[in-house]
């Protein structure tokens, strides 16, 4: 208040030049909001495209990968014998996640693909547990086994405020016949 009294002094008065005060500290912040905040932005826009531009040719090779693969899919499918694997890390994925697995059983699938090369198993599972043990436990499995499909889940709880669940899985699992 000191200076607007001294101010006046010069014939400065509040109630006449009170926009000039107002445009100074408009002005001060435009100042900073253009020399500090706008390269900041800058430099995080630069950031973000590069990365944008990492994951678009990671997609783009992730793809021609894909297709590639495609086109020799037996060779890269385990065999038969390679179910009993399969159940096993099923089995040892559920005791070590905290999830109890009360039956497991396996039958071979109708044999109507185009491809003779290609043989399906369905794998029938029954568990007993919680949600997030249950996702953790499937993901390593299907990312663990290339030949696994997850068909169906079923969840059931006894009352909705259980965290227990009973849970019914079905898999189709893919194995290269032999020649």
């Amino acid at each position: 208040m000191r200076f607007f009294k001294k101010m006046q002094q010069f014939g400065f008065s509040q109630r006449k030049h009170w926009p000039w005060p107002a445009t100074g500290v408009v002005l001060c912040a435009a100042a900073w909001l253009f020399f500090v905040e706008l390269p900041a932005q800058r430099a995080d826009n630069q950031a973000a495209q590069v990365k944008v531009r990492m994951l678009e040719a990671q997609l783009r090779a992730q793809t021609n990968v894909a297709a590639v693969h495609s086109q020799n899919l037996p060779a890269q499918l385990g065999g038969f014998d390679s179910l009993s694997l399969v159940t096993a890390d099923l089995q040892s994925l559920a005791t070590q996640n905290g999830l109890l697995m009360s039956d497991a059983s396996f039958k071979p699938a109708g044999d109507n693909q185009p491809d003779a090369r290609i043989g399906r198993v369905e794998v029938n599972a029954r568990i007993k547990g919680a949600y997030l043990p249950l996702k953790k436990t499937l993901a390593a499995l299907l990312a663990t086994h290339g030949g696994l499909a997850l068909d169906s889940l079923s969840l059931r709880r006894a009352r909705a405020s259980d965290i227990v669940m009973d849970i019914d899985l079905r898999f189709t699992y893919f194995y290269r016949k032999p020649s």
